[in-house]
């Protein structure tokens, strides 16, 4: 099978990769899948047995960490938007053949925005913390009063509403305003 792209140094017979040698051949390995050679095709070229090439691949598999849920769902739209984008001018440009490929784009967003959508709902103590939280920022609105309240009051010529020497106002509490 012609190669495009893949280096074609392996290990001389006999001799154990090293980890970096490994390495290097697990790239090797996955870009020749990448370029649709079978399995026992990547063995040949490699000097190893089909099952040794399938364990090496699932050995790489196994060890990459998986995104949450959420997570991949949100790159997934990510990745699916620019083809949703093509998809959708081709079809504005009259082009029928896009119907397809917009209507499988549009089911993939479909199945990775339902996974986005949030299942949590909040119990009893949530909503008590919640309410408490909310109560404890109206008292502290409440007990400040906005701006314009405290230079209305030292236009009014309320006590203790001017600066010292500053022309600035200061409320009840000795904040400069």
């Amino acid at each position: 099978m012609e190669q495009t792209g893949v280096v074609e140094i392996t290990p001389p017979k006999g001799r154990r990769p090293t980890a970096f040698g490994r390495a290097a051949r697990a790239k090797r390995i996955f870009a020749r899948l990448r370029e649709g050679w079978a399995y026992d095709e990547v063995a040949r070229e490699e000097r190893l047995s089909p099952q040794r090439v399938r364990k090496i691949v699932s050995e790489v598999l196994d060890k990459r960490v998986v995104d949450r849920g959420q997570d991949h769902a949100r790159l997934q739209l990510a990745r699916l938007a620019p083809a949703l984008r093509v998809a959708g001018e081709a079809l504005s440009g009259g082009d029928v053949r896009a119907i397809g490929p917009f209507l499988k784009v549009l089911k993939q967003l479909d199945t990775y925005q339902v996974t986005l959508i949030s299942k949590y709902t909040y119990g009893p103590e949530e909503r008590e913390k919640l309410l408490n939280k909310l109560n404890a920022i109206a008292a502290r609105l409440k007990d400040d009063p906005p701006e314009e309240a405290r230079a209305a009051e030292a236009a009014a010529g309320a006590p203790g509403s001017e600066a010292r020497g500053s022309g600035a106002t200061i409320d009840d509490r000795g904040w400069r305003g």
